[in-house]
């Protein structure tokens, strides 16, 4: 089985400077166990966890995430919510009648 590869969009309203290189926008994937452990394993407080798995999910230095303008980090923030909601059972309608 495939993992899926797709990417999800974020343009930045606020572009971020790093270097010469300006970023006005990120490609974030979908997490994986993996990259929860190694950002639990390399960092120490709760907010540096963050930012490190939001980079290895947008495949970009942690700096880059930590000069985001506070509003596009809660845009990554609610991209990454997005993929861990779950998508009810596609036969769940059918049980729910079927039990009336």
């Amino acid at each position: 089985m495939a993992y899926p590869s797709t990417k999800t969009e974020i343009t930045l309203e606020y572009p971020v400077k790093i270097g010469a290189t300006e970023i006005t926008g990120l490609q974030m994937r979908r997490p994986r166990v993996k990259d929860q452990m190694i950002a639990d394993k390399q960092n120490k407080h709760d907010s540096d966890k963050e930012i490190h798995l939001f980079a290895l999910l947008c495949e970009v230095d942690p700096s880059v995430i930590q000069e985001l303008d506070m509003d596009d980090y809660e845009a990554v923030k609610q991209v990454f919510l997005g993929f861990r909601k779950k998508n009810p059972p596609k036969n769940s309608e059918s049980e729910t009648s079927s039990a009336a």
